[in-house]
């Protein structure tokens, strides 16, 4: 039995969501992941070209891992992050505004790509823009780049009038939806309780699925396309050969990032000892080990 590809590696992530083939799997997993019933329930009608137009430039630039259409007209950005920068909760803004804004200026910028019978988008015509980040990184215990660190796994964040509710439906356009897989507990799959909660264990960690579990989740149909397709991907050779290079791209980044966050500390705790500093005090205040410091003043 081949070992199933981790899905939080962006190139798996995007064959096994992105494919027309997968219209249904993404459905489910947008459905259940924000707990949507009823008239609620999203149809994915299109998947959009995650490059957006940089009409400015003149040719593409990809900025999101997945984005789609609704047949109720709503986007859905969906983007998966292993790693934690600065900025990420304006970098989510950003992909609400641009998804937003878009709409217009590409239809304005080449209205020759009309198309007959479909009108240009004004702007009582634009789109609900809802963005999902599904975030693999600790962020902080209080407040980590503007973004409350609640215990709760799926957390959604939107606008708000601050005095009277009345006009809520205002701001009713853009959302925020971040799924923390750092504060799932991994439980056997037969102790998983909702879709959700599926949903959220293969993408936290697929590998680790035993054939039986496998078995078990294919009982329902819709999991069992999305175990057959996560399957069919980690078997193919040219997908496993992106993944491994993929993986030893994060690899190198994040080797690259520890070395800058190593050296800035050895910046400061060579500040501390000009300053005559106890080296305990220093490795408290910078992490590094006494040994690291005494070194520092050779």
């Amino acid at each position: 039995m081949i070992e199933l590809l981790d899905l939080k590696v962006d190139v798996v992530f995007k064959d096994f969501f992105g494919d027309k083939s997968s219209k249904q799997i993404l459905e489910s997993f947008i459905n259940s992941v924000l707990e949507l019933e009823g008239d609620d329930i999203i149809e994915v009608e299109e998947f959009l070209d995650p490059r957006k137009m940089r009409v400015e430039v003149g040719k593409p630039s990809t900025f999101v891992d997945l984005s789609v259409k609704t047949r109720g007209g709503e986007h859905y950005i969906i983007e998966m992050q292993t790693y934690n920068h600065d900025g990420f909760d304006k970098r989510l803004l950003y992909y609400l505004g641009k998804d937003y804004t878009e709409q217009i200026e590409y239809q304005y910028h080449h209205p020759q790509e009309k198309k007959k019978g479909k009108k240009l988008i004004g702007w009582g015509d634009l789109p609900k823009v809802h963005v999902v980040a599904i975030i693999d990184f600790h962020r902080d215990q209080k407040e980590k780049n503007g973004i409350l660190n609640h215990r709760a796994v799926v957390e959604t964040y939107r606008f708000r009038p601050e005095i009277s509710a009345t006009n809520d439906h205002i701001f009713d356009h853009w959302k925020a939806t971040i799924v923390d897989l750092k504060k799932f507990k991994s439980k056997p799959v037969n102790k998983l309780k909702t879709d959700k909660d599926i949903w959220i264990h293969i993408l936290n960690d697929a590998p680790s699925l035993k054939k039986e579990e496998r078995e078990a989740l294919k009982k329902d149909p819709v999991f069992q396309r999305a175990i057959e397709r996560l399957e069919m991907l980690s078997s193919d050779p040219k997908t496993r050969k992106a993944f491994e290079s993929s993986v030893n791209d994060q690899r190198d980044h994040l080797a690259i990032l520890d070395a800058a966050d190593k050296n800035a500390r050895h910046q400061i705790a060579i500040a501390l000892l000009k300053q005559l500093l106890p080296i305990k005090q220093i490795a408290e205040a910078t992490g590094l080990s006494t040994e690291d410091i005494k070194s520092l003043k050779k």
